[in-house]
């Protein structure tokens, strides 16, 4: 990823078998082990179906100039209201 652009990122995901009420997608951001940045997206409720949804993120640009330059290393969740 460049310096400075505008990105999103686009899930895919299926809901099996009970409905998913108040769906949240979680990502933190971490550089050299400390964490830097945590965005939450509330995605929603969905239902069972056999085809997969998709959720795709608000625009986001990536950092930009020579201290942000590097390896970025990124941890991601969903949890729901049940949070599990």
């Amino acid at each position: 990823l460049k310096e400075g652009v505008e990105y999103r990122i686009k899930i895919s995901f299926k809901v099996n078998r009970d409905i998913v009420s108040g769906l949240k997608y979680v990502q933190q951001t971490f550089r050299k082990g400390v964490k830097i940045d945590k965005s939450d997206y509330m995605v929603g409720s969905y239902g069972p179906r056999p085809d997969e949804y998709e959720f795709l993120t608000p625009l986001e640009e990536a950092p930009k100039g020579m201290l942000a330059r590097g390896t970025y290393n990124f941890k991601s969740k969903f949890t729901d209201d049940d949070k599990t």
